[in-house]
């Protein structure tokens, strides 16, 4: 059982995983039922073409896409999809999170309520954190449910990271999409979380 007082919204390094933690009220995720259908497709990276395979993971209120050749880890209120290669600091990452609402016992009355509390965690907890910085806020949405998307940047122990998150709410939970990587490295796979993006499905 997870015990934090906050939710994981950060990647994982080489060792551990790097947390900035939000939120008390989490719900679980029901067993998943994966792996659905397999597509492909080819993305440029500089001069050479690079094939992603996808598979569709299942849950009982969504199902999105990831890389075939990444690493699951499911736990009760997160799933997180590891890259299959490791760099120096550590793994890309992309994870989901659910958050109750104010309606389901939850502390969230909207979307800027999370992505305020988002922020703030990352400056006044953040172990080993500095040089935050939000690049970007802005409207966005998720298989047709309004949300928002912010990208941070920040530096742990001599490292430079980047996260975007984009936050939409379906029916009474706050779902909470995060791709994570070393600033150097987040181009490379950035593609994968504009696809989990685009065929995420809600059921």
């Amino acid at each position: 059982m997870i015990k934090t007082k906050r939710y994981v919204i950060c990647g994982m390094t080489a060792v551990l995983i790097t947390t900035v933690l939000i939120g008390v009220y989490i719900i679980h995720f029901q067993p998943a039922a994966h792996i659905y259908n397999n597509s492909t497709i080819t993305t440029h990276v500089g001069n050479r073409n690079q094939s992603i395979n996808y598979v569709t993971y299942t849950t009982a209120n969504f199902t999105i896409d990831y890389p075939a050749d990444w690493t699951v880890i499911p736990a009760e209120s997160k799933i997180s999809f590891v890259s299959k290669t490791g760099y120096e600091g550590g793994y890309i990452t992309l994870t989901i999170q659910l958050l109750s609402s104010i309606e389901s016992g939850g502390i969230y009355h909207s979307i800027d309520d999370v992505v305020v509390d988002l922020v703030q965690q990352f400056q006044e907890e953040g172990i080993n954190i500095s040089n935050v910085n939000t690049n970007y806020e802005k409207e966005e949405e998720v298989s047709g449910a309004k949300g928002k998307e912010v990208c941070i940047s920040y530096i742990s122990d001599n490292i430079s990271y980047t996260q975007t998150q984009i936050i939409a709410k379906k029916g009474k939970y706050f779902y909470a999409l995060t791709y994570h990587a070393l600033s150097s490295y987040y181009s490379e796979q950035e593609e994968v979380y504009e696809h989990a993006k685009k065929h995420w499905t809600w059921k």
